[in-house]
């Protein structure tokens, strides 16, 4: 199943120009459970398990903040990229996107949720599998 999910983080980034790296990551431990690094030099492992840590903050503050609303996305920018977190509630990981500012964003953003489902079919084999 790991080859699945890597398959289908291949093709989501090949749909998305500009993208350097992607991963699913686990919220809890920051694990990369796949990745498709495009770029030598990028350490997206390591990146994913502070952007754990993000998220986990995000979901927090957000809960604070207004309740009952639900993040789908938190977006981080710098001079040269796009960081895009890509979060369902109820999925026990997100999808992290690195591209650089030339990539269309709204595009980055559509094709994401265009996986919503093969992400959601790899979670549900997650809690099937793994987490009960």
């Amino acid at each position: 199943m790991i080859d699945k999910i890597q398959l289908i983080l291949a093709n989501m980034s090949d749909a998305i120009p500009g993208v350097l790296t992607a991963a699913v990551v686990s919220i809890n431990d920051g694990l990369s459970i796949a990745e498709d690094s495009r770029k030598e030099g990028i350490d997206s492992a390591a990146a994913s398990a502070y952007l754990a840590s993000i998220v986990k903050s995000n979901l927090n503050a957000i809960k604070l903040l207004t309740g009952d609303q639900v993040t789908e996305d938190i977006l981080i920018t710098t001079n040269d990229y796009y960081f895009i977190i890509r979060y369902l509630p109820e999925q026990p990981f997100f999808i992290f996107l690195m591209t650089n500012r030339d990539s269309w964003l709204g595009k980055a953003r559509m094709v994401m949720k265009e996986y919503d489902d093969q992400f959601k079919q790899f979670a549900e084999f997650l809690a099937k599998n793994y987490l009960n």
